[in-house]
């Protein structure tokens, strides 16, 4: 598993572009690519869930 997660990869810039891989268990893969500003919201967005999810921890 890496840093990000199960099959989550490295996440690395492109042509102007972040672009973001994941391997899912059954052999499917996901990629995505992402404008900087994208990927700057999206990483913000994922701290304010990470944020709320560890509140709702018992």
């Amino acid at each position: 598993m890496s840093k990000y997660g199960e099959g989550v990869e490295e996440p690395y810039a492109f042509s102007g572009l972040v672009s973001v891989v994941i391997d899912e268990p059954l052999g499917e893969r996901a990629q995505t690519s992402l404008s900087p500003d994208e990927a700057r919201l999206l990483g913000l967005r994922l701290i304010k869930t990470a944020d709320e999810a560890e509140a709702q921890e018992w």
